[in-house]
């Protein structure tokens, strides 16, 4: 983590236990377990978005909230943060979900739902389809469709450009430690996937007002998944970590401790 991101990190509230895991592919993902949950309790594997780390303090709060019912395993994708390797922009990101779902399985809990944001929920969404894992999926923000700014308002647009495409925007970046790679092979994408996630329950959240990917993306995505799957559209939920409240970790709470048949 670079010392500009520890200005910017979160300091944690509730039980915290730094972990490590090394990827199929070599890459040593670092992360934070949250909560004292024992393994009788469901796991989160919680994934961010580009440009993002686990301690980012929003994120983080979000992962303490979730701590209250689920052991929180939050993480570093490839390419951010402590984390090594270079990002892929949810392609071999697949492989970091994976080493984290095989930490909590390994921990002993017997259930693990895998939670991402923006670049996160295209990792989650792939890695269920493609490696299957996690006992249930939710996706916050994600894009369906190979098209990172499709639909975005016009200063998110450009910003995003200014951020990714340009040897300044990533010299910038690479201060932040976000490391981007300088080719990239577009892999399936996550609407080309999605269906055999099923029948691993699926949300796919997603704000009416996100403003770097289009609600197209996420009638897209339900309309490409099987069942079961649940749709969630929100009117003021904005792009990603923007609706991230204590509200919405309460309702999602609800949802996959019903869907999992526990108590609540």
């Amino acid at each position: 983590m670079t010392s500009v991101q520890l200005l910017a990190s979160h300091h944690w509230r509730v039980s915290a236990h730094p972990f490590e895991v090394r990827t199929s592919d070599g890459v040593t993902i670092r992360g934070t377990r949250l909560g004292d949950h024992g393994p009788a309790s469901p796991a989160v594997v919680l994934a961010h978005g580009l440009m993002g780390w686990h301690r980012k303090p929003r994120f983080a709060q979000f992962a303490e909230r979730l701590s209250e019912w689920f052991a929180v395993y939050a993480f570093d994708h490839r390419g951010h943060g402590a984390s090594g390797g270079v990002s892929d922009f949810g392609g071999a990101e697949i492989a970091d979900v994976e080493g984290v779902v095989r930490r909590g399985r390994d921990d002993g809990h017997e259930r693990v739902v895998s939670i991402g944001t923006s670049m996160g929920a295209i990792s989650v969404i792939r890695h269920a389809a493609l490696l299957g894992g996690p006992d249930a999926v939710v996706a916050i923000s994600s894009l369906a469709y190979w098209d990172w700014h499709g639909g975005a308002q016009p200063g998110a647009r450009r910003d995003f450009h200014q951020r990714v495409g340009t040897p300044a925007g990533r010299a910038a970046l690479r201060a932040w430690g976000v490391r981007l790679p300088e080719e990239w092979d577009e892999p399936e994408s996550p609407e080309d996937v999605v269906g055999k996630i099923s029948p691993v329950p699926l949300a796919i959240v997603h704000g009416r007002n996100d403003h770097l990917f289009s609600e197209d993306h996420a009638h897209r995505l339900f309309a490409a998944a099987g069942e079961p799957k649940r749709l969630l559209l929100g009117d003021h939920f904005g792009h990603a970590e923007d609706g991230l409240t204590p509200a919405f970790a309460r309702r999602l709470a609800r949802i996959w401790q019903q869907s999992l048949g526990l108590p609540w």
